[in-house]
């Protein structure tokens, strides 16, 4: 190795491979081949025929076919991605379609198998492993999967931290199916203002954020998450109720549907006793019309010297008395005579209900498609031309064919009466008596409804159906049901956590559960059961993502290489010198040999999927570290990894550009290390073009923000122990002149805002800024950072009360202490406004002994006490303002 490359800290570089930059390996989203002549056959008349369900039924198995069709190594969520949005432009569906909707298909109406479904999910991540390999990111040990939708959450006012955890989290937990509903990237707000977001969205294309996360504030959950087919069953209406047997299913839901699939109602256990008994009060007519019948009939052949004369009157006692007569009728009570009635209204169409006859009753269900009373009625009518009789109109006197004809008169009696039983029996006349009888209202959720909606409308229901309006054929189609039990559990779906680890930084709905965790900053929570939490000493969350990460991906990653190409290069290796950079590579070239033996053709890492992976953790941790100027020894060599890692997945070959080999394990290991870091090549080519884009857009959102217009100055801005709110703005030196410029605007917004929140919750009484100095591209990669002829300054304001002012002196007495380790002879605090004296009170009393001073206007200023510090000193919330906080005890 040269002098050069010893210094640099590379080896296995060749000159023609140090003149790439890692910038020049950006990997570009990405599209299905023909996707263009898909896309035209959505236009097309035999596709706009469909109705808007079957078109988006379409539309998903059309996506579904290409990902099965793309290869067994593939990362498609870029593609995904652009045929989503290609599909939204052409206006085809009612709604929008996103990933989330493209999963909720694929669980419910794709027919695919457990396998086949994971192997979709892989494909779209870029990633397959064994689903027990995850078991270091969430709590799936012994192959447990959740009840409901699991949501992967970035904290209130996300920042790139957070927004690059949660986004790769849920990728993970997406791959893994953590839960048994939907993956849901949770990101309140939308993503940050930052070149992070613009990066994120050169990966995976310009709607990447549109399509993959919800940005609503709460976690709450809707009929869609909870929906089920479980133990479901679709029945017609000519489906006989009492064959549904709830008894021995009590778990089972019928929905009624019709020819088309269309939605007609439903059909519950707590119906039967409803609908019962109308249905055997219209029997017992029945029943008594039988027996009526037959009796007289008895006594008529029986009569001695019958004649056709007889008939007649015969005929009318039968058929002409009315059903309100009948025995049973008359036993009715009245709200039993008033069901019958409407179910002779609205269900039979029998025009004079109860005051109609059995011949009427007999015409009304001829009507309906049953003829076989109004056939045996007309059979009974025209024995009297039957031969029965002698030209005389006398009964003749042959047994066996008065018999015989009696015989078949009660047979045909029965067959009559069997139908009409039946018909009363089906579903879809059992569900009209439901609705059109007894009034009650048709109950059904969207996939839009809320857990309290749900909760309001199933009351003592076993369930209820979950439709979607397709209003091209104004139907009704059920996608699923969603079950009381499941409503009445504690928990209805699950939540992971990434990057905080308090209930303060979420809103979430109580019947959601967090189960997973992975944080930097002080935690408190409490669970129901053991989550999988990674909370450590690191200066940004995805320091701790990327070493997971690096346990994964070097069990089954070939780094982009083939098995041929990792022997050739292991060959090579062991024939070099040895040192400890050769050592490394040739320990993760066996590591990959390894890999390639034990994976085949099942699992796989994509290599541009790690490589988006290491780049967004890169990115994140340097935003997180501002530019590694506070760093930890573990933050530098988690960063170095990522780096050769980087450039070894963009060359196809294993090697270090970057390592510490010669740099001693002193205190000064962290700065020495993040300074050669921020030297090399590679990395200030990604991170140069970034900073300096950060440098301009800073200078653009201060005067934005003195104007009263929208800006980015205070978005990273969070509550802190339930009664503060602190937020940091961060600058460069070279925006200093523009923050003295329009610093009156800036903080009349904030002090606007500060007062706004305090409206909405007094118990926030305390406010905290930051603005903090950061050092540019420029600066630390010459080492050459300050000094600087300006000051940082900590804005203060609290409400007028006493609980304000102890808040205040309490973090102040706290604070004094980190304050007295960058205490200058230029460190003071001014206040500006009206309540100057009270504020000069609190400080003198709380804080350090330092110069004190009182604008000349003040009686016209803001009522804000301005601290100002060394430039870069107060440069993290979490371990310089977090800490000393009040915290208000519940």
């Amino acid at each position: 190795m040269t002098k050069e490359s010893k210094k640099s800290g590379t080896a296995g570089l060749s000159d023609k491979e140090n003149s790439k930059s890692l910038s020049d390996f950006m990997p570009k989203a990405d599209q299905f081949p023909e996707i263009d002549k898909i896309i035209r056959s959505f236009r097309e008349n035999n596709f706009l025929d469909l109705s808007l369900r079957k078109r988006f039924k379409v539309i998903n198995q059309t996506l579904c076919k290409l990902i099965q069709d793309a290869p067994s190594n593939a990362f498609l969520l870029s593609a995904v991605l652009d045929y989503i949005d290609r599909v939204n432009k052409e206006n085809v569906l009612e709604d929008i379609i996103n990933l989330a909707s493209f999963e909720f298909w694929l669980n419910h109406f794709s027919e695919l198998s457990e396998n086949e479904n994971y192997l979709i999910r892989s494909k779209i991540v870029g990633k397959s492993i064994p689903r027990g390999d995850y078991q270091g990111l969430f709590p799936i040990g012994m192959d447990r999967t959740f009840t409901g939708s699991h949501f992967v959450a970035a904290h209130l006012s996300p920042d790139v931290d957070t927004m690059i955890a949660s986004f790769w989290g849920w990728m993970d937990a997406f791959a893994a199916r953590i839960g048994t509903g939907l993956h849901i990237w949770s990101l309140p707000g939308g993503p940050p203002d930052s070149p992070i977001t613009a990066i994120i969205r050169e990966m995976f294309g310009k709607y990447t954020f549109d399509y993959l996360a919800r940005t609503s504030l709460t976690l709450t959950l809707t009929s869609m998450d909870l929906v089920t087919q479980k133990s479901l069953t679709k029945e017609m209406g000519n489906r006989m109720a009492w064959e549904l047997d709830h008894r021995t299913h009590q778990d089972k839901a019928v929905i009624l549907v019709d020819e088309n699939g269309h939605y007609l109602g439903d059909w519950r256990i707590s119906d039967v006793e409803l609908v019962r008994p109308i249905v055997i009060a219209f029997k017992s007519c029945l029943h008594w019309f039988e027996n009526n019948l037959l009796n007289k009939l008895i006594a008529l052949f029986a009569k001695q010297n019958l004649k056709l004369t007889d008939l007649p009157s015969f005929n009318a006692s039968v058929f002409d008395v009315k059903i309100k007569d009948c025995v049973p009728a008359q036993e009715f009570t009245e709200r039993q005579k008033n069901d019958l009635d409407d179910f002779f209204h609205q269900l039979l169409g029998l025009e004079n209900g109860l005051d109609s006859t059995f011949r009427d009753l007999n015409r009304t269900l001829d009507a309906l498609s049953l003829p076989d009373m109004l056939k045996f009625q007309k059979e009974i009518e025209n024995i009297s031309k039957s031969s029965l009789f002698d030209s005389n109109g006398h009964l003749i006197e042959d047994r066996p064919k008065i018999f015989h004809y009696l015989d078949k008169i009660i047979k045909d009696l029965d067959r009559s009466i069997h139908q009409v039983r039946n018909y009363v029996e089906r579903l879809d006349i059992v569900l009209g008596i439901k609705h059109k009888v007894l009034n009650l209202p048709h109950l059904y959720l969207t996939l839009r409804s809320d857990v309290e909606e749900m909760r309001q409308k199933i009351q003592h229901h076993d369930f209820l159906t979950v439709i979607v309006n397709d209003k091209s054929t104004n139907s009704l189609f059920p996608v699923g049901i969603v079950r009381s039990a499941d409503l009445r559990k504690t928990g209805l779906g699950t939540v992971s956590l990434r990057d905080f680890c308090n209930l303060e930084e979420v809103k979430m709905a109580s019947y959601l559960e967090v189960i997973s965790v992975i944080d930097h900053h002080k935690s408190s929570l409490k669970t129901n059961s053991a989550p999988s939490a990674l909370i450590s000493d690191a200066q940004s969350c995805n320091v701790l993502l990327a070493e997971q990460a690096f346990i994964i991906n070097d069990r089954f990653s070939l780094g982009g290489m083939t098995s041929s190409e990792i022997d050739k290069q292991i060959e090579k290796m062991s024939q070099a010198p040895i040192s400890a950079s050769q050592t490394r590579i040739l320990r993760r070239l066996l590591q990959r040999r390894t890999a390639a033996h034990h994976i085949g053709n099942v699992f796989y890492i994509n290599s541009n999927r790690e490589f988006n992976e290491y780049l967004s953790f890169l990115h994140a941790i340097l935003d997180d570290t501002d530019l590694l100027t506070k760093v930890s020894n573990r933050d530098v060599e988690c960063l170095a990894q990522i780096l050769n890692r980087l450039k070894s997945l963009s060359l196809k070959e294993e090697i270090e550009v970057v390592n510490f080999d010669d740099i001693p394990k002193d205190r000064n290991y962290a700065k020495t290390a993040a300074q050669r870091i921020l030297k090399n090549p590679d990395m200030y080519s990604l991170y140069k073009k970034t900073y300096d884009y950060r440098e301009s857009e800073v200078e653009s959102n201060l005067k934005q923000c003195s104007e009263g217009k929208y800006s980015n100055i205070f978005l990273d801005t969070k509550v802190q122990n339930g009664c503060a709110r602190v937020g940091q703005t961060k600058i460069f030196a070279s925006n200093f002149d523009s923050f003295v410029r329009y610093t009156d605007g800036i903080r009349t917004s904030w002090l606007k805002q500060a007062q706004e929140v305090n409206k909405e919750y007094p118990e926030i009484d305390l406010h905290i800024h930051m603005v903090s100095t950061i050092a540019s591209a420029e600066e630390v990669y010459h080492n050459q950072i300050g000094p600087y002829k300006h000051q940082d300054e900590l804005w203060f304001w609290i409400s007028d009360t006493q609980q304000a002012y102890d808040h205040l002196a309490s973090f102040l007495g706290n604070f004094k202490n980190v304050a007295e380790n960058f205490r200058d002879k230029d460190m003071h605090v001014e206040f500006i406004g009206p309540n100057a004296d009270e504020y000069a009170q609190i400080f003198q009393q709380n804080f350090l002994n330092i110069p004190r001073k009182i604008a000349k206007d003040f009686q016209k200023g803001l009522p804000l006490a301005i601290l100002r510090i060394k430039p870069g000193s107060v440069n993290s919330r979490k371990s310089m303002i977090t800490p000393f906080i009040p915290r208000i005890i519940p």
